[in-house]
């Protein structure tokens, strides 16, 4: 049986979530309109989720990164 997560680590999970996800909304909609531009108006689609998969994981090892520099493991 795992060991339950102090309510500080579960709420920090949640907003790492809701910030990754937020960033990726963003991206998405970034990579559209560099992708349609400056490549061909057929990567539009491909690359906003290039984009955003890209922003979701920068913020998301962000996250992780400061959690463990502060809290640790």
């Amino acid at each position: 049986m795992a060991a339950a997560k102090s309510p500080l680590r579960q709420e920090f999970e949640k907003e790492r979530r809701r910030a990754s996800f937020l960033t990726a909304m963003a991206g998405m909609g970034i990579g559209v309109i560099i992708a349609d531009t400056w490549i061909s108006p057929l990567a539009g689609i491909p690359g906003g989720l290039v984009g955003g998969a890209f922003a979701y994981a920068l913020v998301w090892a962000y996250e992780t990164l400061m959690w463990r520099k502060h809290h640790g493991k």
